[in-house]
């Protein structure tokens, strides 16, 4: 018998009816099977339609759609409704109207609507100006091109393009946003960096300072040591002695203390709590995170009580922009023959304190989780040997040589 009893409906005379027998091999149950139909006519559609739906098996197919079929049977996830699902979709994308296809705007106007939309959304400024940055860079290398036609290959060219690093994860990070969000509000079919993976592992700012280099610098910056063996003491640092404090002795974060803007909250003196011995860093003051409540807690050390209580005062601690932070520390290292690596304060603070604290407290006071103090701020020194660390005054100690005013901080003017 051929191809559904030799496409040839029967006539049943037991039944009063026309017969088709459908063959073991193209049955869904795997068993030869009879069909029934009261007309003729009925019979015979079902054979066109069995034809038209039949197996695979006896389908005239050419050479590459057997190979195209080979490859897709390979997958794990593979199943003849998933292969219909996506054609039935395909031709009704074909099918709709215009003001329903995916979008056509460009990877330039997506960028800008995607910087929109995280200002909309009050993204923090740091957030903000790096998403900016990233996003010009894109822009620059992929403007004209339309969002429907970037492909996976088009961008990781693009992430390749950007030498190995902290930086290239940096980008991926911002990308993977871009296009998620692109996803979902359907300007594109598919998410093209779905199963896309990092190629660099985030870096690690581990650098800490020696005791006796963290007290020098203090010392300095108090106007009660010369930068360096031919140079003159001079006072011209002293308004960001409590930056180097609360960095070291307490684990702030600069973008605690320093603002980036000049409507970001910053730590105040009023957050210092003198008679508890405690610094309390506000929910809108902490880093921006996913948490409920970011508040904390840090214990004032004395020492570092002992240095800021003359200079107490009312208001930001710090009443200074970031860059011009910056700036003002490369000159310093630069006087001082140093290097002051970035974020080495809060990376001392947390090696120095874990020597004689519990991996808990330090990552509590610091505002992270323990796996990342543990994973990206720590070296392991002999325990106890960090408690020095937390004892530092200036070289000279801080009741001698000239001294600022209460409130000077405040007096300079931002940058």
């Amino acid at each position: 018998m051929s191809y559904v009893s030799g496409a040839i409906p029967s006539y049943y005379p037991s039944r009063n009816c026309w017969r088709v027998q459908v063959p073991a091999s193209e049955s869904e149950t795997g068993k030869r099977v009879s069909k029934y139909f009261a007309t003729k006519e009925l019979a015979e559609n079902f054979i066109t339609e069995h034809h038209k739906v039949g197996s695979i098996h006896f389908a005239e197919l050419s050479t590459q759609e057997r190979a195209v079929l080979a490859v897709m049977r390979q997958s794990d996830d593979y199943s003849p409704e998933t292969l219909l699902d996506l054609w039935r979709n395909h031709k009704a994308a074909q099918q709709a109207p215009e003001k329903f296809r995916f979008s056509k705007i460009t990877v330039a106007e997506l960028c800008e609507a995607f910087y929109t939309r995280q200002v909309k959304e009050k993204r923090s400024n740091r957030t903000l100006n790096d998403d900016s940055w990233r996003l010009n860079k894109l822009s620059a290398a992929m403007g004209p091109v339309e969002v429907s036609k970037c492909t996976s290959g088009d961008i990781l060219r693009y992430l390749e393009s950007i030498p190995p690093g902290t930086n290239r994860r940096s980008h991926y990070k911002t990308l993977r946003k871009l296009w998620r969000w692109a996803y979902q509000l359907e300007h594109i079919e598919t998410d093209p960096m779905s199963r896309m993976k990092p190629a660099d592992n985030w870096g690690v700012n581990a650098e800490r300072l020696s005791i006796e280099l963290y007290a020098r610098i203090l010392g300095v910056v108090d106007g009660l040591e010369a930068p360096a063996k031919d140079q003159e003491v001079t006072t011209k640092y002293q308004f960001l002695l409590p930056y180097f404090v609360l960095g070291g002795l307490a684990g702030l974060r600069t973008c605690e203390l320093i603002r980036s803007a000049s409507d970001d909250p910053v730590l105040c003196w009023e957050d210092i709590l003198w008679n508890k011995n405690l610094i309390f860093v506000r929910h809108e003051v902490a880093k921006q995170t996913r948490a409920r409540d970011r508040r904390r807690y840090i214990p004032l050390e004395p020492a570092a009580a002992k240095i800021l209580r003359p200079l107490a005062s009312t208001g930001p601690i710090m009443a200074i922009s970031v860059g011009y932070l910056h700036k003002l520390r490369r000159k310093l290292a630069a006087l001082m023959k140093i290097k002051i690596p970035e974020n080495c304060f809060r990376n001392s603070y947390a090696t120095y304190g874990l020597t004689f604290r519990s991996l808990g407290d330090v990552a509590k006071a610091m505002g992270d989780a323990e796996s990342t103090v543990k994973r990206y701020y720590t070296e392991t020194l002999e325990p106890g040997t960090g408690k020095k660390w937390f004892e530092v005054t200036p070289a000279h100690g801080s009741d001698t040589g000239p001294r600022r005013t209460p409130g000077a901080a405040r007096k300079v003017d931002l940058a």
